[in-house]
């Protein structure tokens, strides 16, 4: 990670994870995904740390480690809290194609014509 080929990196960290899980690794590749922009990912791996999935995570080093760099992720990009936020979807966007859809046109019946001009009589009938 020192010459700043962080692609290469995060390689070789997520080997050494499934050979020998460990927190320090795992930070490591966190901050590799960080580098890379890729904070989602980041998040994912940082917040194992301190969820204690990952052996080595019950060391307060690692936990905080894994919190300053949290931190770091939120000024670059706050958590998702809606899933319309997750989705990248608006309410001016779902409106729009709300509007879209109604300029369509209403949905037509699948019946034929002649049947609906039939319908008006059987209900004039039924009374």
């Amino acid at each position: 990670m020192q010459k700043s080929n962080y692609l290469t990196a995060e390689v070789v960290y997520r080997k050494a994870q499934m050979i020998d899980p460990d927190a320090n690794k795992a930070c490591s590749l966190g901050i590799c995904l960080i580098k890379q922009g890729r904070y989602y990912d980041a998040r994912l791996v940082l917040e194992e740390i301190s969820q204690r999935k990952i052996p080595g995570s019950e060391e307060i080093r690692a936990r905080n480690r894994a919190a300053e760099l949290l931190m770091e992720i939120n000024t670059f990009e706050p958590p998702p809290s809606d899933v319309s936020d997750i989705l990248g979807l608006d309410d001016d966007f779902l409106n729009g194609l709300q509007l879209l859809m109604n300029e369509w046109g209403p949905a037509r019946s699948k019946r034929l014509p002649i049947f609906e001009e039939i319908s008006s009589f059987r209900d004039q009938l039924a009374c």
